[in-house]
């Protein structure tokens, strides 16, 4: 085996049977009760666990193909027996583990076919046996951290020993991370290093689905892939995997072989396409039993990942390197007998530069009609023009391209297919995951204001109306000026009004023919769409209100969004316990269980709880509250203690019903940490601020119940009718109180009807009235995650997703008044908020948009369990990744408390948002969106 280079073999060889001969058991005359110190029999006994381990594993020795071949050999698994004894004798530091049998033997394998033919046992060599101890010792010395006991400091015990009456819940208090060991570095390293810099679409998709690299990438580094090849293959993987040890940079792996984390890369390449189509399940069912595997592909990918320049041997090939920007190259589908391929087009020059040529033209090597070879080493075979584009924008830069020069790639005019959009003049830019179901052409409604009179004339823009599975778009035909676009899913109602008149059996149109579609928007709009002929408003009066109202939330757009985004910039997932530790509520006085959604299924997986009150009792006191939202804590003073508490009504009923585990929770969560502190008001007292008499009517009245058929009502009035202005104010206001009594030092139990409508309004506005944290963009986030989201603001009964019925009183703008109530604290203190609000605006946009699963479902529960079939886009990865268009350019905080003023003339109209469509708005606001 010519793969580890022996010195001195047959010293070698010695060493081992001196070795061998030492450790084997002698009985000899002695008896094996007898207590003398020499007895062989007290070695034996010592070293009967380890031999049978190494027995039971070897027995369940069932090699890829050829699962019968060593137990059909008994002189083979007596060699094995040997040398894993031997091996593990000598290293008691590391012992034996399980997968090193598997080690052992293809080192046996490959020992005796040497020759590339079968030996029989009876023929064997007398060294086999030494030999494959030799090199099975020579292959564990880099292996050897791979299967090191990783010691780490014992943790706070995070699970109930035993399960009593009073323990149900796991503590979810997270504990200091313990470092990785050289295996989870290394699996962690192939994933989320490798992968993402040759497949970042895969590593995104793997991270949304929620696997761990240690789930599959374990097996298959401790055990150099032994069980994912047939033994012939696993020994040629394993001889180009160690005839590169010698040439290749060691340093590029964290640990071992350096061909390795590239050959599992090259595995995960192989199925990217079956991975990136399926979920968690299928994902891991693929990983842990991959299908058939070409050993000579895997190892000339993996060879070509570690190396992208090594095609630039190929005479017919060149290599070009890439900075940041455009590549100034456009690609086609090459014809056949390249069909899989994509070929140069033409070049381009990059505008911005200002330069006559694009690097790819600038190179002097690539030509129209090369074919595209590899990009970072990854072979670039059945990819559509599109699915390049997103993998060239993810991946980082320099890039690495090789292009191969052939004749006749590329398709002649006449055999070259026609986008149906094309012949169409200018079409909108298609979003990721975007498809378009429909295109008409039509004219929209611009009505066009008259100040003096205050009437508006009729006016009509000709253009082209798409549908796709995210938006609504108009097209005008000159000119974006007039450009339109809706979210679907933020459509709350669609009107057809098409006039026909009645003949016999027959419908006959009116001429002049009115085919008129009106759209009334979640945002405040309405439009009218005319349309020449019925068939044609037929036909996207049905396809918008499939569009609009699906049959279930999955066919949203957010789960089939995938921005282009680097791996870089994409956010860990939101845990809430994060927040917990920031504000100290992780100390004595409270605990955080791991429910489970079992106390509570709308509420976070984690609770605050007091850490006097057992599970049972916790229990009890959820039984007493409205959908079991019993009182938690969600943030605590960080200076005298006190505590903000939410939860839903009390069940007392007509017989004025009470709970002694009701009352002792929530005096065990309200009452100061250190009552001697405190001022005999402070210690003694606490609020339960009930939200439902002073705000019942928040938010269900705003904006009009039902909606207007455009034209009916303008837009203003509805608003000034609503009482949307006193309804902030009433929201502030209560807030205010709220922060004032927690800034005094008095606890604060705050609750609605169900506490998750005006009890997050409040919360949370006191919350960002009180912690500057929250008042900065990743604290914004926390706050929105937390109380919002986590506990379970009702966004798809709330908002209407897919809904049609427009009458339903449970619809209503709660997230949206809140905002607003946002937005005049930011009016009033300029400087004090890193967000601005175009960050609002975009918030306000897509709580109805479906654009972002943060705001999909009731409950984080149903969210999470959603994730784990279908991952959806996170809003705040698009913020963060465009920070510098949500950022306040006048940040500069310097208060820590923030009381905003509530008298009537300091509450304002939010013109950028509710005037912004507003053509009778004098002067005109500006239409910002962020669809």
């Amino acid at each position: 085996m010519a793969f580890v280079r022996v010195e001195s073999a047959e010293v070698e060889r010695k060493a081992y049977e001196t070795l061998r001969d030492r450790m084997q058991f002698k009985a000899g005359e002695h008896h094996p009760l007898s207590d003398d110190a020499a007895n062989p029999w007290n070695q034996a006994f010592e070293d009967e666990p380890l031999v049978r381990e190494i027995k039971t594993d070897l027995d369940r020795l069932y090699p890829q193909g050829r699962e019968l071949y060593f137990q059909e050999r008994p002189a083979y698994m007596a060699i094995l027996r040997n040398v894993l004894f031997v091996w593990c004798k000598t290293h008691p530091a590391v012992g034996y583990r399980q997968g090193m049998h598997d080690l052992a033997a293809v080192v046996l394998y490959a020992v005796v076919h040497a020759a590339a033919k079968q030996v029989e046992e009876d023929t064997l060599d007398e060294f086999t046996e030494h030999d494959v101890f030799i090199l099975f010792a020579a292959l564990m010395g880099p292996m050897e951290p791979l299967y090191a006991v990783h010691q780490t400091s014992s943790a706070r015990d995070d699970a109930v020993s035993e399960t009593t009456a009073d323990s149900l819940f796991r503590s979810a208090t997270p504990s200091a991370l313990a470092p990785l060991s050289q295996l989870q570095t290394l699996c962690q390293y192939i994933q989320y290093d490798l992968l993402a810099k040759h497949d970042p679409q895969l590593a995104c998709h793997l991270r949304d689905v929620d696997v761990l690299p240690e789930t599959y990438c374990l097996r298959w580094t401790r055990l150099l892939l032994a069980r994912e090849f047939p033994l012939d293959d696993i020994v040629r993987v394993w001889d180009a995997m160690l005839e590169h040890e010698s040439t290749c940079d060691v340093s590029s792996s964290p640990i071992g072989f350096a061909l390795l984390p590239y050959l599992c890369v090259a595995i995960l390449i192989h199925f990217s396409k079956t991975l990136r189509g399926t979920d968690n399940t299928g994902c891991l069912q693929l990983l842990m039993r991959p299908a058939e595997l070409s050993a000579a592909e895997i190892i000339d990918s993996a060879i070509l990942l570690l190396d992208p320049f090594r095609e630039a041997h190929h005479e017919d090939m060149d290599i070009v390197e890439f900075g940041a920007g455009s590549l100034g190259v456009v690609l086609t589908a090459a014809q056949a007998p390249f069909e899989n391929r994509l070929a140069v087009k033409e070049f381009k020059p990059i505008a911005s530069s200002g330069a006559s040529m694009g690097p790819a033209e600038a190179s002097g090597v690539v030509r129209v009609g090369d074919l595209v070879e590899s990009v970072n080493g990854v072979k670039i075979y059945d990819m559509t023009t599109d699915d390049i584009r997103k993998h060239i924008a993810l991946l980082p830069r320099p890039l690495v391209m090789s292009f191969l020069h052939v004749e006749d790639a590329l398709p002649s005019a006449d055999a070259s297919a026609i986008d149906d959009l094309s012949s169409f003049g200018v079409v909108p830019d298609f979003l990721p995951g975007e498809q378009c179901y429909a295109h008409v052409e039509t004219s929209m409604y611009a009505p066009v204001f008259h100040p003096p009179s205050g009437t508006c004339a009729s006016h009509y823009i000709a253009g082209r109306l798409f549908l796709t599975n995210y938006r609504c778009m108009f097209q005008p035909e000159a000119g974006a000026s007039s450009r339109w676009e809706m979210p679907v899913l933020s459509i709350a109602s669609i009107l057809a009004e098409s006039s026909l008149v009645e003949s016999g059996t027959h419908h006959v149109a009116v001429v002049p023919a009115s085919h008129t579609l009106g759209v009334v928007c979640k945002d405040t709009q309405s439009v009218r769409f005319t349309f020449r002929n019925h068939a044609e408003y037929a036909r996207m009066f049905k396809c918008l209100t499939v569009l609009a109202y699906p049959a279930s939330l999955t066919d949203a757009f957010c789960f089939v969004y995938r921005p282009l985004l680097l791996p870089a910039k994409l956010l860990p997932p939101f845990d809430i316990r994060d927040d917990y530790k920031r504000l100290g509520l992780l100390g004595p006085r409270f605990r955080c269980i791991d429910q489970a959604y079992l106390l509570c299924d709308t509420y976070p997986r984690y609770l605050v709880v007091p850490v006097a009150m057992s599970d049972v009792k916790l229990q009890a006191a959820a039984a007493f509250r409205s959908s079991r939202r019993l009182p938690a804590v969600c943030w605590q003073h960080p200076t005298n203690g006190a505590v903000i508490c939410r939860s839903s009504q009390p069940l007392v009923g007509l017989k004025s019903a009470r709970s002694s585990d009701d009352e002792d929770l929530v005096r065990l969560l309200c009452q100061p940490e250190n009552p001697a502190a405190l001022g005999a008001y402070q210690s003694h007292r606490y609020v339960i601020m009930d939200a439902r008499g002073q705000l019942a009517a928040a938010g269900n009245k705003a904006m009009g119940k039902g909606t207007e058929s455009p034209g009916q009502l303008p837009r203003r009035q509805s608003l000034d009718g609503s009482g949307w202005l006193k309804h902030v104010r009433l929201v502030l206001r209560g807030s205010w109180e709220l922060a004032e009594y927690v800034h005094s030092g008095v606890s604060v139990l705050t609750h609605c009807s169900d506490g998750w409508d005006r009890t997050p309004q409040m919360v949370s506005l006191a919350e960002l009235m009180l912690d500057p944290f929250y008042r900065t963009l990743a604290g914004f986030q926390v706050l929105i995650e937390k109380e919002w989201c986590s506990f379970g603001h009702q966004f798809g009964l709330r908002c209407g997703h897919a809904r049609s019925d427009v009458s339903n009183e449970q619809r209503s703008p709660i997230f949206l008044l809140w905002l607003d109530c946002v937005w005049q604290i930011m009016r009033q203190f300029e400087t004090e908020c890193e967000f601005n609000e175009s960050c609002l605006l975009l918030l306000a946009d897509h709580v109805y948009s479906c654009k972002y699963g943060n705001f999909m479902f009731d409950s984080e529960k149903a969210r999470l369990e959603c994730a784990k079939h279908h991952a959806a886009a996170n809003i705040w990865a698009d913020i963060h990744a465009s920070r510098d268009k949500f950022v306040n350019p006048q940040f500069a905080p310097q208060r820590t408390l923030l009381f905003p003023s509530t008298t009537w003339k300091n509450i304002k109209l939010w013109k950028a948002y509710f005037a912004r469509f507003d053509p009778t708005f004098v002067p005109p606001v500006a239409k910002l969106q962020f669809y």
